[in-house]
């Protein structure tokens, strides 16, 4: 009997979240928070597998961009074939991205309200950042006006 994990198949590696329809990767994710996992000896990422089983081969210069906007998706139906600049545009129509500021950005956990109180707030940083789920540090770098920088 071989010893080690045994090998699975694509199908057991996702779920299915009945609402938004993805198919979301249930094993190893890169830090983007892509899925990716290993089979004879070769890293993929998750969703260009995908396309690859259920649409063929992916044309040289082309990525596999995501519909939903789900990294971790691996439906061959949220997915789309298109060059980065196309990646860009659609990123920028949906109002994601490294050009959105403050509570637009994505990854926002405060509003500009929060963060004029946060600047405003005299009690010590570390009880500020347990208030607002964030770092004291986040707090030293708001008061501080490195982080959030572009609000008077």
């Amino acid at each position: 009997m071989p010893k080690g994990p045994r090998p699975f198949t694509f199908d057991e590696c996702y779920i299915w979240e009945p609402q938004s329809g993805c198919w979301l990767w249930q094993k190893s994710c890169a830090s983007a928070g892509y899925g990716r996992f290993r089979k004879d000896g070769t890293r993929y990422l998750a969703h260009r597998y995908s396309w690859e089983l259920h649409h063929g081969e992916i044309p040289a210069g082309l990525w596999v961009l995501h519909k939903c906007d789900v990294r971790a998706c691996v439906n061959p139906d949220h997915l789309f074939l298109g060059t980065q600049n196309d990646n860009n545009q659609d990123r920028a129509q949906k109002g994601r991205g490294r050009d959105q500021h403050g509570s637009k950005h994505n990854m926002a956990r405060l509003t500009e309200a929060d963060v004029a109180a946060i600047r405003s707030d005299p009690r010590l940083q570390r009880v500020i950042a347990t208030e607002y789920g964030i770092t004291q540090s986040a707090v030293s770098q708001i008061k501080h006006r490195t982080r959030w920088a572009h609000l008077a």
